[in-house]
């Protein structure tokens, strides 16, 4: 007998910003523009990025019903034109499991 377990994670990533400024401006005025250009359509081009690490979550066992429910509300553009064993195929698939 196999069951899904649903895995979640946090990835971290470290991007790095070069913010040009007057000479009569505080540094912490790049902090602003920074945070500033995060909350609206144009963001500031990153200078580097770099992924720290990621992270387990949470994780729950869940039912196959609810695993469709969740690949639907996480792509509704495939919802309605998928059938439900292509969208399975996204279930990772346990040596063992399989065996």
């Amino acid at each position: 007998m196999s069951k899904i377990v649903l895995v979640e994670t946090v990835s971290m990533f470290r991007h790095i910003y070069a913010v040009e400024l007057t000479d009569n401006d505080p540094p912490e005025y790049a902090l602003d523009d920074v945070i500033d250009s995060l909350n609206q359509e144009t963001k500031l081009e990153e200078f580097a990025q770099e992924h720290i690490e990621e992270n387990i979550f949470s994780h729950r066992v869940i039912t196959e019903e609810e695993y469709l429910q969740l690949f639907d509300q996480h792509h509704p553009y495939a919802a309605p034109l998928w059938t439900n064993e292509e969208k399975k195929k996204y279930i990772f698939k346990n040596k063992e499991a399989v065996e």
